[in-house]
């Protein structure tokens, strides 16, 4: 196991009404104008949710501006024009309430805030992450684990560029999960979230390090969760422990509980971008196109790992199977696992054309000597074409 340092600062609450204590939290962090950001969606006000939390913060004393329109992948002129709002109204905390495009926007709200930078920089490097304003979330649809993470990925919409930005300062202070919150998410973002943080999961499991018992059989059995509630909770999406369970994995998969220790991959998010930046497609969509064919080329170099995947995750028996045909079964398992969820495996499934490839690959941040992604797979330009042009047919 690798040296490692893990701070999760973020305070849970979880369970039946935590959204309803926003104001008492909120206001114990000594904070009095917020600004509550979500998507506009007719369902906030008609489910009472908005008028719940105002409530709670005007119980407080706590004053609130509103700002909508957060779409999938979140758009810098949204964020910039929410940076504008917080310097006008001297606001002290933002409160993001939805999913994981409301939460990375109101991450990058709360960065921009602090300094006279233009946002964009901090995503470019032109600018270093010094301090931000307190993010509260009410988590209603689970599926970037962003409620916990360090992480916040904004997409420039001007330059078609999808960058991900990654320091401790950006975990949220507080988070509200009531899973009965997520109870109205319809099918498909309810599948989209359960893709991603399986793909969270699989990018630290999926590390060019030797086995870690502890850390794999927690990423084995939580993807196993995964597998197993899943479709469940598509055909009874107001199922209050299904939702509870898929809520918990969201937060786990991505704040890097199941990742300490080693080195982790994030390959398959890299390639997968691309197709959100160019095509605007939802995220989950773009890693159940990219996942099974990024481990058609990445398991190459790493057999045992994707053979242990088989068999740990869907019980596939090694001593029935080669080693090469027990790895090709679990990448179909993968592939069957995501038409279960009604999601798509390949460009076709979502009517995404393929004559995009060579842009998209200009765009993968290739790094090192080799020019290259990955870790458990080193990827170079001519790997990453062989996994689109495998999506694409």
């Amino acid at each position: 196991m690798r040296d490692f340092t893990l701070k999760i600062g973020t305070e849970f609450v979880f369970g039946h009404d935590a959204e309803t204590l926003i104001g008492l939290r909120l206001d114990s962090l000594g904070v009095t104008h917020v600004l509550i950001h979500h998507d506009g969606g007719d369902y906030l006000e008609n489910s009472g949710l908005l008028q719940s939390i105002r409530h709670s913060l005007q119980m407080s004393g706590i004053e609130y501006t509103e700002l909508g329109g957060v779409k999938p992948n979140p758009r810098l002129s949204l964020v910039r024009k929410g940076v504008d709002l917080a310097r006008e109204y001297g606001i002290d905390a933002v409160v993001a309430v939805g999913g994981g495009s409301v939460i990375d926007s109101a991450k990058a709200i709360a960065l921009g805030s602090t300094e006279d930078h233009d946002v964009w920089d901090y995503f470019t490097g032109a600018a270093h992450v010094t301090a931000t304003l307190p993010v509260a979330v009410v988590l209603t649809c689970p599926a970037s684990g962003s409620e916990s993470s360090q992480v916040a990925v904004i997409n420039n919409d001007e330059e078609h560029m999808k960058l991900t930005l990654s320091n401790p300062v950006l975990r949220p202070a507080l988070a509200f999960m009531n899973p009965a919150l997520s109870t109205t998410v319809p099918a498909f973002p309810t599948a989209c979230g359960i893709v991603d943080m399986f793909s969270h999961i699989c990018e630290r499991y999926f590390s060019v390090d030797d086995e870690i018992g502890v850390i794999d059989r927690m990423a084995e059995g939580a993807l196993c969760t995964l597998v197993n509630v899943g479709p469940r909770s598509l055909a009874a999406l107001d199922d209050y422990n299904l939702r509870a369970q898929i809520m918990w994995i969201s937060t786990i998969a991505q704040n890097n509980t199941l990742g300490i220790g080693r080195e982790q991959d994030w390959s398959t998010h890299l390639i997968a971008n691309e197709l959100s930046a160019l095509y605007d497609t939802p995220h989950g969509a773009t890693l159940s196109i990219i996942m099974g064919s990024w481990m058609r080329v990445a398991s190459a170099y790493n057999p045992h790992r994707f053979a242990r995947y088989a068999a740990e995750v869907f019980g596939l028996h090694a001593d029935s199977l080669n080693e090469f045909d027990l790895i090709r079964r679990g990448i179909e398992a993968t592939e069957s696992f995501f038409r279960a969820l009604h999601m798509p495996v390949c460009f076709a499934d979502y009517g995404l054309p393929i004559d995009g490839i060579e842009r998209m690959l200009d765009n993968i941040p290739f790094n090192g000597s080799d020019h290259a992604i990955g870790s458990i797979a080193r990827l170079n330009r001519e790997d990453c074409r062989r996994i689109y042009t495998m999506a694409a047919r």
